[in-house]
């Protein structure tokens, strides 16, 4: 592993959803000050993700052909613009296109994959996605508190720091990030001119990729129910505002750093990433539940760990394995289509929890979404099972010796 690239590529992914963490738990609440129903709030949510869905693909493939750097640092320059945008806006259309535009830009996630992948070996590609994963828990870690002391001077000051945060992750990018992918890379990819969207059926019908594919959309999906009507659910059973939820929000992100930055990349060496991928998707669902089921606020902070560790377990080896399984002209498309799925998944489970939280009122907030994200978690599993109980030979986790 060439660790100071990795290293590079860890503080800018970091900086970015340091960005991204500060807005995400405040989303819902502004959208309702500005007179949003719960579905409206779902789709500020939504939005961000679609938007990801229709250009992750492309952003890879771009990636694959023209290099990882200038991807990144441009991506990362435009997510700044769009934040500045949300800051200026004064009404709720403006705050959906500036949604939209951060979430056009921020497709670039499958582009930090894929350079971690062109980096790293085999051996250490699981402990790379780790440290993205990490960046992303770190994100949540010290995005949401920074939001929530932010957000007593209104919804301009937590998007103008997310604006700074990013346009130094561009900066980072352009002076600091070497290019990763290789001429002769570059120019192979370059022959492939269908759209990386066209290929998805293949990668679908593939016994090595398939099942990750299906399982990251109902992994997102199931989690996506979770987080977007969190806060609801907060202000309904605890009374919780905007400083409450981002402190919470920032104890998950802590759990979730802790298990993909410390517990994942010790367990996926041992156990290979597909078996951990038969464990992490019944620990959310079954904490999922608890969140819920649990009636005082300091007991659902015990539900927190498991489902960061079902997180910490899942998010990252499912990358790792497609990365794995992918040509290495073919990972910025490959990783694309996966993230695009994911982002698909986040953009109609918003919509669809909101509707379900206002549809089936109960005292002390509804537990609808939290049943529905845990049923789709396992329905994700059951699709992998072809994709983890088969282990192609060289992955951890594969039989060291034929089978009698």
């Amino acid at each position: 592993m060439r660790r100071t690239s990795v290293l590079v590529v860890f503080l800018t992914v970091f900086i970015d959803l340091l960005g991204f963490g500060i807005l995400i738990p405040l989303l819902p609440l502004y959208a309702k000050e500005f007179g949003a129903t719960e579905f409206l709030g779902g789709l500020l949510v939504a939005v961000y993700s679609l938007m990801q869905f229709l250009f992750a693909p492309m952003w890879g493939h771009i990636s694959d052909r023209v290099g990882r750097k200038p991807v990144l640092a441009f991506t990362l320059a435009g997510n700044a613009l769009s934040y500045v945008l949300f800051a200026l806006g004064a009404s709720l259309p403006v705050l959906f296109v500036a949604r939209a535009m951060s979430g056009f830009f921020a497709a670039n996630i499958a582009t930090a994959q894929a350079y971690v992948a062109d980096v790293t070996t085999h051996a250490d590609r699981a402990r790379g996605m780790g440290m993205i994963g990490m960046a992303f828990g770190l994100g949540f870690v010290f995005g949401p508190a920074i939001g929530a002391g932010l957000s007593h001077f209104g919804h301009w000051a937590p998007a103008a720091a997310s604006a700074f945060l990013s346009g130094v992750a561009a900066l980072l990018a352009t002076f600091k990030l070497r290019e990763s992918l290789t001429p002769e890379l570059r120019a192979s990819a370059s022959r492939r001119r269908a759209h990386p969207i066209l290929t998805l059926r293949e990668g679908l019908a593939s016994p090595a990729t398939g099942g990750l594919f299906v399982l990251f959309f109902f992994l997102v999906f199931g989690f996506a129910n979770l987080e977007s009507m969190l806060p609801y659910f907060l202000l309904d059973r605890h009374g919780w505002g905007k400083a409450e939820t981002g402190l919470l929000f920032t104890y998950i992100g802590v759990c979730i750093a802790f298990a993909q930055g410390f517990l994942f990349r010790r367990l996926a060496g041992r156990f290979g990433e597909a078996r951990l991928l038969r464990v992490g998707p019944i620990l959310i669902a079954v904490g999922m539940q608890l969140y819920w089921l649990f009636p005082t606020w300091w007991l659902l902070l015990l539900a927190v760990p498991i489902v960061a560790i079902g997180m910490g377990l899942t998010s990252p080896s499912i990358p790792s394995l497609i990365s794995k399984r992918t040509p290495p002209d073919m990972q910025g498309r490959t990783l694309g289509l996966s993230q695009s799925l994911g982002s698909l998944a986040r953009a109609l489970s918003p919509g669809l929890a909101g509707w379900m939280y206002k549809t089936y009122p109960r005292p002390g907030g509804s537990i609808v979404p939290f049943l529905w994200g845990g049923a789709v978690m396992v329905v994700g599993l059951l699709f992998s099972l072809r994709s983890t109980t088969v282990v192609p030979p060289g992955e951890a986790g594969a039989p060291t010796s034929p089978p009698a």
